[in-house]
C-alpha cells in the first residue's frame, strides 16, 4: 500500500477517488480504508474528513462490496470501470485485434453474416479504425485462430460455434483477463466475474502465456482503446 498514491489521490484527482469509493459501495467506507492502510489509517481518514474534495454518497449498489484500495498500479484501475464500459471495452477490443481479417471478408453472404454477428458499429469500426489499431500486439493471440474458424471442405457449413465473430468476443475477454493477469488475486477473481461470460473454449484451443514486458504491452494498447475509443470520460483516472 502506498501512502503517496493516497495523498496524491485524494488531493488531485477526485474523480479516481470516487470511482475506488463506487469500486468499495457496501464494505464500510472508512472502515474497509481503515484496514486497508493499518498503520496509516488514522492521519489519512482525519484528512479525508478535512478535505474539500467531493466525495460519492450515492455509490453504485450493483458493486460487490470488495475492501480493495491499492490501485497505484495503473492496469487495476480497470477494475473501477462500470458493466457498461467495461463490456464495451472487450467488444472494442477484440474487433481491433481481428480487424484486418474481418476487412479481408469479401463475399456478399459473409460480409452480410459478420456484420450481424458483431454489430453494425463494430463492423464499421473494424474496417475504418480497428484494423490500424493494436497493431504489434495481435501476435500473442495468433495461435488460437485455428480452432474458431476450423477449415470446411468446399460446401461445408461451419462447424457449430465456429466463427469470426466468436473469435472477436472470446479475445476481447482473454485480453483484459491477460491484463489483470498479474494483479492480486482477490482483485483478478472479481474483475474476471465483471467480465462478459462466454461459451466453453473449443478443447484445441491454445492460450496465450505473457511475459511481464508483453503483458504491459498489451495493458498500453487496451487503455488506448478504452481511452480513445470507448470511455475518454475515464482519463482522469489514468495517468
Amino acid at each position: 500500500m502506498q501512502k503517496g498514491f493516497f495523498a496524491e489521490t485524494l488531493a488531485k484527482r477526485p474523480a479516481l477517488w470516487n470511482a475506488m469509493l463506487r469500486a468499495n459501495a457496501g464494505a464500510g467506507e472508512d472502515g474497509g480504508l481503515a484496514a486497508a492502510l493499518g498503520g496509516d489509517a488514522a492521519p489519512l481518514l482525519h484528512w479525508l474528513q478535512q478535505s474539500p474534495q467531493p466525495r460519492c454518497l450515492a455509490p453504485d449498489p450493483s458493486r460487490v462490496p470488495s475492501g480493495f484500495w491499492d490501485f497505484a498500479e495503473e492496469s487495476r484501475r480497470l477494475a473501477l470501470l462500470d458493466a457498461k464500459d467495461l463490456h464495451r471495452l472487450c467488444r472494442v477490443t477484440g474487433t481491433a485485434l481481428h480487424a484486418p481479417a474481418i476487412a479481408a471478408v469479401l463475399r456478399r453472404d459473409e460480409v452480410l453474416a459478420l456484420r450481424d454477428e458483431l454489430g453494425p458499429d463494430m463492423y464499421r469500426y473494424a474496417l475504418y479504425r480497428g484494423r490500424y489499431e493494436l497493431g504489434g500486439v495481435r501476435r500473442f493471440f495468433a495461435g488460437a485462430q485455428e480452432p474458431f474458424l476450423g477449415r470446411q471442405a468446399a460446401g461445408d457449413q461451419p462447424a457449430k460455434g465456429r466463427s469470426l465473430g466468436r473469435l472477436c468476443a472470446w479475445h476481447g475477454v482473454l485480453a483484459l483477463r491477460l491484463v489483470a493477469a498479474g494483479w492480486p488475486g482477490a482483485l483478478a477473481g472479481r474483475f474476471a466475474a465483471a467480465l462478459p461470460v462466454l461459451p466453453d473454449l473449443p478443447e484445441e484451443t491454445a492460450l496465450p502465456v505473457l511475459e511481464t514486458s508483453e503483458r504491459d504491452e498489451l495493458w498500453r494498447a487496451v487503455k488506448k482503446l478504452l481511452l480513445k475509443e470507448v470511455a475518454p470520460s475515464w482519463a482522469p483516472c489514468f495517468d
